[in-house]
């Protein structure tokens, strides 16, 4: 079987820790060339992991025979990217935030439809063994109708690439909530079966720009010849509700900073059942039931999975077998809409109120 060839937009952080390393693990895919408009970087990674093409301007990637495009670039590049990939022949795999509006997401989605080509959000929280429990048990209806839930990723130092581009907002379009809150809002819309919102409320916060320290992402050796600045114009926090058409709520908070508790946690709260997973306790996974009329708290053991590596096998399975991705355009789209509706709910200070 001819391996499929694979071209990574992006050599920072996120490529160098995930997608160039299980892409080169997977014996059906050949990662082909690289491209990044660090020349210094560019040749030290493609050096490091034995990749033969090279490339500074992205618009050269999608000219190649590739199968797959993996986009790992500065935000405000993935729509576009994506959309020129698919219109040049490539199954495309995208790092969060997919889109930075719904308008952004939706043509994505019609790219896709058109072209024939599978894309699908670089999102490993749900290839996580915790994922996957609870999202069997909601498809088997064991926590009956889920009416509300919580959502936090919080870090108390944990500003990445501080003067680059994540805290700089034409490249990022904003901060932690693309960041790391898209992870945790992307999930909780997966297992909740994707609610349609109506109503939204957010607020951010920027009170660390003059004391901010770098939180240690990309790491340190990943930077090679990266120049750092000193901007910092994106929130350091963001919050915020949202209202689903089904009756259902969600709450959801993500931080760099803050002097708080940390870690990345999601409830659940069902008529049947309830979860919640924390990334701090042990164990991290409870379920929340009852069995005769006992209240019940049960723990399940988790495997060790790389959600990484799976992702990336789940994606080939796709193109081999014809499978559409596990994000679907609706959740996509749901996803991007609720995240460009906080902003301006939090820019706005008033509800943002959905239409269909």
């Amino acid at each position: 079987m001819e391996k499929l060839k694979v071209g990574i937009i992006g050599a920072g952080g996120i490529s160098q820790v995930a997608h160039i390393p299980n892409f080169q693990k997977i014996e059906e895919t050949e990662v082909a060339c690289i491209c990044d408009i660090n020349k210094e970087k560019l040749d030290a990674i493609a050096d490091k992991f034995k990749i033969p093409g090279k490339f500074t301007r992205w618009e050269d990637v999608i000219k190649e025979q590739l199968d797959i495009v993996v986009i790992a670039s500065p935000n405000v590049f993935h729509k576009e990217q994506a959309v020129q990939s698919m219109e040049n022949g490539k199954h495309v795999l995208c790092e969060k935030p997919l889109a930075l509006t719904g308008k952004e997401a939706d043509e994505i989605i019609k790219t896709a439809k058109k072209t024939g080509k599978k894309f699908m959000g670089a999102f490993p929280q749900r290839f996580t063994s915790h994922a996957y429990v609870i999202k069997k048990m909601v498809e088997k209806g064991e926590f009956g109708n889920i009416y509300y839930a919580k959502a936090s990723y919080l870090r108390r130092r944990g500003i990445p690439g501080l003067g680059g581009w994540f805290t700089t907002k034409k490249l990022s379009g904003g901060g932690p909530l693309l960041d790391v809150g898209v992870h945790i809002l992307d999930l909780v819309v997966y297992l909740m079966g994707c609610p349609e919102p109506e109503t939204v409320m957010g607020t951010t916060f920027n009170k660390f720009k003059d004391s901010a320290t770098d939180g240690g992402w990309p790491p340190s050796e990943s930077r090679i010849g990266d120049r750092m600045g000193k901007t910092f114009d994106v929130e350091d926090l963001a919050s915020g509700f949202v209202q689903f058409k089904n009756g259902g709520s969600l709450f959801i908070e993500a931080s760099w900073a803050g002097n708080s508790e940390t870690g990345l946690k999601i409830s659940l709260f069902g008529t049947k059942s309830g979860a919640q997973y924390s990334s701090s306790d042990t164990p991290p996974l409870k379920i929340f039931s009852e069995m005769d009329g006992v209240l019940t708290d049960i723990s399940p053991v988790l495997a060790n999975v790389d959600s990484y590596l799976e992702e990336a096998k789940h994606f080939v399975e796709c193109i081999r077998k014809d499978k559409e991705p596990i994000t679907s355009p609706k959740e996509i789209i749901t996803v991007a809409k609720i995240i460009e509706a906080l902003y301006k709910s939090a820019e706005t200070k008033k509800p943002v109120h959905l239409a269909s």
